[in-house]
This record gives C-alpha cells, structure tokens and sequence, in this order.
C-alpha cells in the first residue's frame, strides 16, 4: 500500500479512536515512558484473546512473571480483531502504540511499510536469539508466515488449521468405517449421513454436514483442487479460475442435494452437539469450545483432498513496535522466545488448542495426551506439511472481502458462481493496483 494511502487510512482511524488509545492500563503502556515505581520493564501486549483462551493466556503470563521478576508484562484484551486493528493504526500515527500486540498479516505489511515494526530477526541473530537448530524445530510454514524478504518480522501466536469433526457413533450406525480421505469420498458419505424427510416438512431429519459462508473454506478448497488465490508474483486475483469455478461448485453441489444447509455464528456447531449433523469443518480451536457439550464419541480427521492434501493456515502472529524502548524491545522478545519454547508451546497447545509452533512439542508428554484425549488430533498436525497461507499485501484486506462477498452470493444463489468470483477478481485487481501506484 503507498503511504499516501495509508497515512489516510490511519489518520480516520485515528480521529475516531485516538482518545481510547490514550487510556493506558499502566504507567508504561506505550512508547517512551519515565522508569515505573516497581522498577520492572513494563511491556504492554494488546491482544483478543477472551475466555477460556485468556484464561490459558493468562495463567502462562503469570508463569513467566515468576521465572522473569524483572519483566512485567500488561497484557489487554481489545475484545474483536477489527478493534485491535483499529486501535493498532490508529496508536502508530499519535506515535504511542503497544510495546507489542498480535497482528494478521496484511496488518504487518502496512506496519512495516510505515516503519512501525522492529524486525524480529535482529533478535533471532542475536545474543539470546536462535541457533539453525533451534530454528529447524519449528514448523517450516510458521516461520514463512512471518517472513518478509527473508527476514522474520513477527513470530507465530495462535496458529490453527481445519479439521474435519466428525460423529464417530453416527458414522458407526451408517457403517461408515473412516472418515472421508477425499471429495468423492465426502460426497459419498454426505449421502449416507443425510436422512430421510420423516416428518414431511421437505427437509431431511438429519444432514450430513453444515457450514457458515466462509472464504476460509472455499479457499481450503481452492488450493486442494490445484487453484491459487493470487498470481504467484503477487500481480493479479486467480481464484475466479476453473478450479475456482469447482471449488465453489462443490459447495453447492452439497446444498442443492440437501446434503448440507448454510448457518451463521456458532450455528453450525451446535447442530453437530444436538446430532443434527454427522460432521463438520472447523478450527481446531473449536475443540475446546465444544468439550463441555459432547454426548458422543468425536473424532478428528484431515481435510479431505481432490487433487492435492491442503488446509489454509489461520491465527495471527505477534509483533514489537519500534517505539518501544530497547529494553522493553529487549523484554517482548524474552517474552516470545519463552512463550515459543517447546513445554510452553505445547501447554499452550493442550489447553488453547492453538498449534504447538515446533515440532519436538508434538513429542512431549503434554501433547501425547492430547493426541489420546482427541481422537484424530495427530493426523490433523499432519496438515502442516500440506499448510498453505493468504495473500499478506495490503491488497488483500479488502480482497479478501470482496472474496467472501462472492461465495455469499454465489452459494445464496443470489449471483452465478463464475460471475461472482469474476466480479471479485475484478474488485481485488483494482486493489493490487491502487497499492501499486
């Protein structure tokens, strides 16, 4: 994005929310502060993360207080992504923000182009930073997350995938032996699950799956069926292709054959908790969201695969903000590298659901436990090899929109399936182009 462009965005931003930045938690929220009385380094962390994930949070930022007496981290919770990110922009132009806070990618991209980041790597390189080692243990797809032009900027927080959730006595009852490994697969076993109209209102009793018009799900889609969301080098949308066109298809073959309905919210996963469905795609975060509700055995699997196995990476990374004294800096990094440590990334993991970032956390303790607890959880961790991510230039804030605009038309019926993703190719191109300038 040009800074012209951003600076506008940013100063909106900022007369409508520049007073809330102002209130800090602390005496050492933002930016460039005189020495707290309790002589700690103070480093405020603005994040989302609310409930039972605050809660995990929560209880491991206290662990790190008591082994790092020194460091004071002030964690805030913004409540929704749109207000962090509003709150974020808007702070980097009255030059207070965060020491440090999470961030979606096309939100670092505009942060780095506007200077506002510390790039990550100077500490990886650093005295208290990574050996290649060390490097090589974690997920190669979560460090690409957080490259820009070989150098690591931000570092992975609360990472998920998609998992197929799946009634494991349902599917026992259809004599359904696995759960489906592939699209054909899946269609057929959407038949088996779908029941008969037994009440006569027109509708089957029980349906197979359901799902909330998503962008995350089509794209799974589209890059399992040989497609991509833009060109490689970035110039131009590519998901209105015919393997765009089928993807979408695929969608609406399940809803024109009753196979599956469209929800909204938490819909969807509380007509799987009742039994009214016999599965269906969420985060893997959702695990813990539905514990409390299950009266039956549930089961993980991997995405089913077309042409190829692929799953879209989702979650935000955290990121330091150069205006931040260098020993806060200093602090957030300690912070991170003993968040990302593999007995914390594997709690964290465990109690959030989030993915574990490294790899030898899959082999603690922790983790085999939970892999026996959730049956399918392991094979679901699989995907990271088959782990793709979204578009990060700024382009992509309001393509992405336009892209869910299209599948909500397209799978309402409301719009042709080719027109619509057409139209928002159209709409993301004109994008790529306005940041260009």
């Amino acid at each position: 994005m040009n800074r012209q462009l951003l600076s506008a965005i940013l100063i909106g931003l900022l007369t409508v929310l520049l007073v809330g930045c102002g209130n800090s938690p602390s005496n050492q929220t933002q930016g460039k502060t005189t020495t707290p009385a309790d002589g700690k380094i103070h480093v405020t962390f603005w994040h989302v993360m609310g409930g039972p994930l605050g809660e995990a949070l929560d209880a491991l930022i206290e662990e790190f207080h008591q082994q790092h007496p020194n460091i004071k981290i002030d964690d805030v919770n913004m409540g929704q992504y749109t207000a962090l990110s509003q709150k974020i922009m808007a702070s980097v132009q009255a030059g207070n923000p965060p020491v440090m806070a999470q961030m979606y990618e096309t939100w670092t991209t505009q942060l780095i182009e506007s200077n506002a980041l510390v790039p990550l790597q100077n500490y990886v390189d650093g005295e208290n930073g990574y050996s290649a080692e060390e490097l090589a243990d974690f997920h190669t797809v979560l460090l690409e997350n957080n490259r820009w032009d070989g150098k690591l900027w931000t570092f992975p927080f609360n990472k998920s995938v998609p998992a197929l959730y799946y009634n494991m006595e349902m599917f026992q009852e259809k004599g359904i032996e696995a759960p489906p490994a592939t699209w054909d697969e899946f269609m057929g076993v959407s038949q088996q699950l779908t029941s008969p109209d037994a009440d006569g209102d027109g509708k089957p009793d029980i349906h197979a799956t359901a799902f909330v018009v998503s962008a995350w799900t089509f794209e799974c889609l589209l890059y399992q069926n040989g497609g991509r969301l833009l060109a490689e080098d970035g110039s131009e949308a590519v998901f209105n292709s015919p393997a765009g066109v089928e993807a979408m298809q695929f969608l609406k073959n399940l809803l024109d054959n009753q196979y599956a309905y469209l929800t909204t919210g938490y819909e969807h996963q509380n007509d799987f908790l009742a039994r009214k469905l016999g599965m269906i795609q969420n985060t893997i975060v959702s695990i813990g969201f539905m514990a409390d509700g299950l009266t039956f055995p549930m089961g993980l699997a991997p995405l089913p695969r077309n042409k190829k196995q692929a799953v879209i990476l989702s979650g935000t990374n955290v990121g330091v903000f150069d205006n931040a004294t260098p020993a806060q800096k200093e602090a957030a990094w300690t912070f991170i590298k003993w968040f990302s440590e593999t007995e914390q990334t594997a709690r964290w993991a465990a109690q959030a659901n989030y993915l574990a970032v490294r790899k030898s956390a899959l082999e603690t303790d922790v983790m085999k436990q939970r892999f026996e607890e959730v049956p399918g959880l392991e094979a679901v961790y699989g995907q990271l090899d088959h782990t793709y991510f979204e578009p990060r230039t700024a382009a992509w804030f309001n393509g992405r929109r336009y892209l869910e605009d299209a599948c909500e038309l397209a799978l309402r019926g409301t719009q042709d399936i080719a027109s619509a993703l057409n139209d928002a190719a159209s709409k993301t191109n004109r994008e790529i182009e306005k940041a260009n300038r």
